[in-house]
């Protein structure tokens, strides 16, 4: 299992699906970092915004722990590509039926597929971070009293947003040993993750107006279950 899993971890590193997803993690991330860390600014600097009136009505300032967790989310996507498009590799260039033949089991095959998908995912969350982090660094300076003040709620969240990416991951890594063609396994998934909060919707409205029940399917979707 080691052995598979370290060849399947060199192996990505040289891929550039690995470095283009990492890439687009950056900069996707310093955009949206910018866009809302300078709204924030913008907000707080105006003439009419007045900090110490808002603190006594018990309004609370924006804060980057509260805020980077709106950014984060946006590289699960690209996570998932990568997972897809890393798994059916090996399908297409029959690399899986050499390993298989040596002697190694399929479920270690497969689970290091996962695994190393997983590390690439920790890896693009510590970049989108660390990313957002210096950028709201640059944007906010000493704008915002106590902007960079940790918050407890951030723990609750990261959580919450791993067990979302090990789930996607999940999911990738699934559809490609399932479908092991990349266009049709890429589709899927991207139509899955993009689609699914319209098809819970209507599936719930549904629920509502055609059966007259209260019951509802959000809890038990991805975004439902690992949410606050």
């Amino acid at each position: 299992m080691l052995n598979i899993l370290r060849t399947d971890i060199y192996k990505a590193i040289r891929t550039a699906s690995f470095w283009v997803t990492l890439g687009l993690t950056i900069v996707s991330s310093m955009i949206s970092s910018f866009v809302l860390f300078k709204v924030f600014s913008l907000i707080v600097g105006s003439p009419e915004f007045d900090i110490g009136l808002e603190l006594e009505q018990g309004a609370s300032l924006p804060n980057f722990f509260q805020s980077v967790s709106e950014v984060m989310p946006e590289c699960l996507f690209l996570i998932g590509i990568f997972a897809v498009m890393f798994a059916i590799s090996d399908f297409s260039h029959g690399t899986i039926k050499n390993i298989a033949s040596k002697g190694y089991h399929r479920e270690y095959i497969y689970l290091s597929k996962f695994v190393t998908a997983l590390i690439y995912a920790v890896l693009s969350l510590v970049l989108t971070f660390v990313t957002s982090f210096i950028t709201a660094q640059i944007v906010i300076n000493d704008s915002i009293p106590n902007f960079f003040d940790y918050n407890n709620d951030f723990a609750k969240t990261l959580g919450f947003l791993t067990l979302q990416i090990v789930t996607y991951v999940a999911m990738a890594i699934f559809l490609a040993t399932l479908i092991r063609s990349l266009g049709p396994a890429l589709s899927v998934f991207l139509g899955f993750f993009f689609l699914q909060s319209t098809v819970v919707k209507l599936i719930n409205q549904f629920i509502h107006e055609i059966l007259k029940s209260d019951f509802s399917i959000t809890p038990y979707t991805i975004s439902g279950a690992f949410s606050n």
